[in-house]
């Protein structure tokens, strides 16, 4: 310590810079060791969108809708972006998901197109206190990116079920239950291209839920 004071000034300020590197580089090769040894990647997060849908004009009806919580096949129950290259393989994009599980991303989003139809008195969402005079039931049945020869295509699948709550008979209580299904290639050959590919097929399913809905409860006789 004695040596280390009478050193000249500019040789301790050296030394002092020196032993602080040191430090700094064994902290930094510390906190290397101490990882999982990957690279940090930034994980993208997509959501289902569209403009919003053109319906035909049609007389309001007095009736309100209430939305359940959708279900999803096990399979597509994450945020994970699937793809397929054959019926017996699935896997998923690894820096590239669904903002919000697919089954309230488009239940939220048929929601929001029923409400801006105007078709209704109203629509409810489950959080609502309300209840409606029909209850709306949904499935997601499938919803991957397929890959093959033939290119590059999303595929939507979605089960609607629509009951007359009021009703109480229960064999007369559902009006309808229907399958829904939509393919639309990709434009672009990404997760984002698939994004936009799958809220294209989202848009079409919705404008025929719609008009299906409308068309059961204006009749209020179950449909064949």
């Amino acid at each position: 310590m004695d040596a280390f004071c009478h050193m000249p000034r500019h040789i301790r300020k050296n030394r002092r810079i020196v032993l602080l590197l040191a430090v700094l580089s064994f902290l930094s090769l510390a906190a290397g060791c101490a990882s999982t040894g990957k690279p940090a990647y930034s994980i993208e997060k997509y959501l289902l969108s569209y403009p919003p849908l053109s319906l035909s004009r049609m007389e309001p009806l007095s009736a309100s809708v209430k939305f359940n919580r959708f279900s999803i096949a096990a399979a597509y129950n994450s945020t994970a972006m699937a793809f397929r290259g054959d019926a017996y393989q699935i896997d998923e994009f690894n820096y590239s998901r669904w903002a919000v599980n697919p089954a309230d991303m488009i239940g939220d989003r048929l929601l929001a197109d029923m409400r801006e139809s105007g078709l209704f008195r109203a629509v409810f969402s489950r959080y609502d206190a309300e209840d409606g005079q029909y209850l709306l039931a949904g499935g997601i049945d499938e919803l991957y990116l397929r890959t093959d020869k033939n290119g590059r295509t999303a595929v939507l699948a979605v089960t609607i079920a629509l009951s007359n709550a009021r009703e109480k008979e229960t064999g007369k209580r559902l009006l309808y239950q229907k399958k829904y299904v939509r393919e639309e290639p990709l434009r672009e050959a990404s997760p984002r291209g698939y994004c936009e590919a799958a809220s294209a097929a989202l848009q079409t399913l919705s404008r025929a839920i719609i008009g299906d809905v409308y068309t059961a409860v204006r009749s209020g006789a179950p449909q064949k």
